[in-house]
């Protein structure tokens, strides 16, 4: 059935002109079939982009997939390689911090220089370099923070200290 546009009233499919207003029916009828061909090329178009984004999703999921299980594997290995090494002193509890100590390897003094640069895992001659330029600039400063870290600063209970 093809309905007038102007009058609202039922006509058969066929019919050129509207029987109740006389309204001429075929550039309507041509103007509707238009516009579902616009729909149906609109539905198909967002299916095609539909059938895209899933096959895009798909290999983006594949690919995250792959990388987890990458970092799976290497994690694993972490674990196994630090389990096996000849250090088994390795404990969540001993590693939360690292622990400033004075140094009684290394040490000239009182250890305070050393003791810092095992901190920062640096050579140590560095770390007397600058307490030797902070002991001049400003005066003084170097020897007071040298006394009261080697005061504050606790021996390594690791390291002999004869």
């Amino acid at each position: 059935m093809v309905y007038c546009q102007k009058c609202g009233s039922e006509n058969k499919d066929d019919a050129k002109y509207c029987c109740k207003c006389g309204d001429s029916l075929i550039t309507k009828n041509t103007k509707n079939e238009s516009f579902e061909k616009q729909i149906g090329d609109f539905a198909e178009e967002v299916e095609k982009l539909g059938k895209k984004a899933g096959k895009t999703i798909e290999q983006s999921v594949k690919s995250f997939s792959e990388e987890v299980k990458d970092i799976e594997k290497r994690v694993e290995k972490l674990i196994k390689d630090k389990s096996t090494s000849s250090d088994n002193s390795y404990s969540p509890e001993t590693d939360e911090y690292k622990h400033l100590y004075r140094s009684g390897k290394n040490k000239y003094l009182g250890g305070v220089c050393a003791g810092v640069a095992e901190y920062f895992k640096i050579d140590p001659t560095l770390i007397r370099i600058i307490w030797v330029i902070i002991v001049f600039f400003p005066p003084g400063l170097g020897i007071i923070l040298y006394i009261l870290f080697w005061i504050f600063i606790p021996r390594n209970p690791k390291h002999s200290w004869s």
